[in-house]
């Protein structure tokens, strides 16, 4: 279990090493949250062969559930855990970057009021009454900016979809397991 996960957490690394210098930013970010779904599905389907190769099916759904439960969310929390060592420590970097890019965006559109109205009249679905004042919206997403950014919600948030993900295919996986493929009939 360990090995198969540390065998596609090198790949992801691989691929996002590739993708850093030939895809997009937020492409990049699609694609590697595509690779570790991939990556579940792949864990929940060999591990579903392997219960019924091996017969180690405990003979219920919940019961394989479980089952399934373990490689998968294994491999959730690993691939939680290299989202955030990717983003905040092996291309820190290029997060930094972003950050600043953004905060460069936020200053240049709040530089002035001049600045600040042309903002407003270029966002064509924006209400700009309802919008706050420019010191206001600065603060507010300067603030929202350094949140989104930080090391503690990528592993918040990557973690809340891995972990739902791993539980969702395990359940799947389990219920295709015995009502379509029939698992208790091969003992």
């Amino acid at each position: 279990m360990l090995g198969t996960s540390l065998l596609l957490l090198v790949g992801y690394a691989v691929l996002k090493s590739w993708m850093l210098e030939h895809v997009p930013y937020e492409r990049a970010v699609a694609l590697g949250g595509l690779y570790h779904w991939s990556s579940l599905v792949l864990l929940a389907a060999c591990w579903s062969i392997w219960l019924v190769r091996q017969k180690e099916s405990k003979g219920s759904t919940w019961g394989d559930v479980k089952q399934l439960l373990r490689p998968t969310l294994f491999h959730a929390l690993l691939a939680s855990l290299s989202v955030w060592a990717w983003n905040h420590a092996w291309a820190e970097e290029t997060t930094q970057l972003r950050k600043s890019i953004r905060m460069a965006q936020i200053n240049a559109n709040t530089e002035s009021d001049d600045a600040y109205a042309s903002f407003l009249v270029a966002q064509d679905d924006l209400n700009s009454e309802l919008m706050p004042d420019r010191q206001t919206y600065r603060e507010q997403a300067t603030a929202q900016v350094d949140w989104m950014l930080s090391g503690g919600v990528t592993l918040v948030l990557s973690l809340l979809v891995y972990v739902l993900a791993a539980f969702v295919l395990s359940v799947v996986a389990s219920v295709v397991l015995h009502q379509i493929w029939g698992i208790t009939t091969f003992r």
